[in-house]
């Protein structure tokens, strides 16, 4: 290369090797997801209390559950935006106080109607989370370790699941669901204070908007390398940075209507499932710990799956999962549905469900940083997610009205098992799959 020929910044980026600036901004960005995980739940760790002390139906609280959604909705969306125009550290920094200041007032709430208005305004920081913590993580990590580092970010939500469960679990029967949501308020705050001094901004984002040589080289520098520009910014896929430029509208559609699936199955289950296993005969406790074991059966298969997706391509590895989750599903429901079976069993069948199930709202974002190119990455990872939390609102709205209905159980799981067929086929739409390894 000639002297003072522009150095691409991705080919620097992908160079390097994982050091502790890598592991430093992995830690943080992941910090802020499994507290976004945290936070998307409690309302369902919350609901058997919550029945018990307002004295009202499982049904009623259905506004809660799609409200919350319908904020992140908005907030993934409004918050891609952001990221893409103003940079993913601010967005992010910006949404974990958002979602941490408004999680506090929310212990405050005596009504369905409070607790609806402060979970939809809680959810716009919630959804603005996502997509800049998938762009930032994949616009920092050497290319070797890219899309494990994804990995990690994309389980952040289902351990946020399992954190909270097990807090859950001891601090609502203890003392009460508001103490969780003050948990839950106060980390975020406390993150977004240690992350403005430590997370750096994305060198892809520097690099497209020019002018900041010197401040790209001072990172790389810190992240171990060389390079000291000047630094030419990724190639443009969509011309103009739009998320449905001719390249991309394919694939923008097929993501789209996966999301709307995927999230549309795996919200009925992180929605739902402790009301009913406490329709099972399970204790409260038992039934927050139920939702553990949902999330960190996802999140363990989670990371057997990146593995086989690296290797046998995304479109296999993700087809091969639905077939998966369809048959746990069934399994399940057979369980639920037979008298006298134990309640380990019923566990078990808790925990397939959730490999199968759960697993596959990871995949999906890890190939959504494949998908998305640098100029409209957290843009459209937002808008993809954001008509995805349209599927979770309607299965967490709809799959509570299921369950007040006659056969409420097989309609719950007809729901889920249809959501996951639209999966399959959005998955044959998508054209720009992660390839099988030679």
């Amino acid at each position: 290369m000639k002297e003072g020929a522009p150095v691409p910044v991705q080919q620097v980026v992908d160079g390097l090797a994982f050091t502790v600036f890598h592991a430093r901004v992995l830690a943080l960005v992941a910090g802020v997801i499994l507290l976004d995980g945290f936070d998307i739940q409690l309302a369902a760790f919350a609901a058997p209390a919550i029945i018990a002390d307002w004295q009202i139906g499982s049904a009623a609280l259905a506004p809660v559950m799609a409200a919350s959604l319908l904020g992140m909705a908005v907030g993934t969306a409004i918050g891609g935006r952001i990221g893409d125009r103003y940079g993913r550290r601010a967005a992010l920094i910006g949404a974990a106080f958002w979602f941490g200041a408004t999680a506090l007032f929310t212990a405050l709430c005596s009504d369905v109607t409070s607790f609806s208005v402060l979970r939809f305004i809680t959810g716009l920081g919630l959804g603005a989370a996502v997509p800049n913590a998938t762009a930032l993580v994949a616009e920092w990590m050497p290319a070797r370790t890219r899309s494990y580092a994804l990995s990690v970010i994309s389980v952040g939500v289902p351990c946020g699941g399992i954190v909270g469960a097990a807090l859950a679990s001891w601090l609502i029967p203890a003392y009460g669901w508001p103490t969780a949501f003050l948990v839950g308020g106060g980390l975020p705050l406390l993150l977004g204070a240690v992350m403005i001094g430590a997370l750096p901004e994305s060198p892809m984002l520097l690099a497209r908007r020019g002018g900041a040589d010197g401040r790209i080289a001072a990172l790389v520098a810190k992240a171990g390398g060389t390079a000291t520009g000047p630094f030419a910014p990724p190639s443009i896929v969509a011309q103009g940075g739009h998320v449905l430029a001719p390249s991309l509208r394919r694939s923008m559609i097929g993501m789209s209507l996966a999301f709307f699936a995927a999230l549309m199955a795996v919200y009925a289950l992180l929605s739902w499932v402790p009301v009913l296993l406490t329709g099972a005969g399970f204790d409260m406790a038992s039934a927050i710990r139920g939702a553990m074991i949902l999330n960190l059966s996802g999140v363990a298969t989670s990371f057997a799956l990146t593995w086989l997706m690296l290797r046998i391509g995304s479109r296999r590895t993700m087809i091969g999962t639905i077939g998966a989750g369809l048959a746990a599903l069934a399994f399940w429901a057979v369980l639920l549905h037979t008298p006298g079976v134990p309640r380990g069993a019923i566990l078990f069948g808790v925990a397939l469900a959730g490999a199968g199930v759960l697993s596959l709202q990871v995949l999906l974002l890890t190939l959504s940083a494949h998908v998305f190119p640098v100029e409209c990455r957290s843009a459209g990872i937002g808008y993809a997610i954001s008509i995805g939390r349209l599927g979770a609102i309607a299965s967490a709205f709809g799959a509570g009205l299921l369950l007040a209905r006659p056969n409420g159980l097989l309609l719950f799981f007809g729901l889920v098992a249809a959501a996951l067929l639209v999966l399959a086929a959005a998955m044959l739409l998508v054209d720009r799959h992660l390839p099988t390894r030679s």
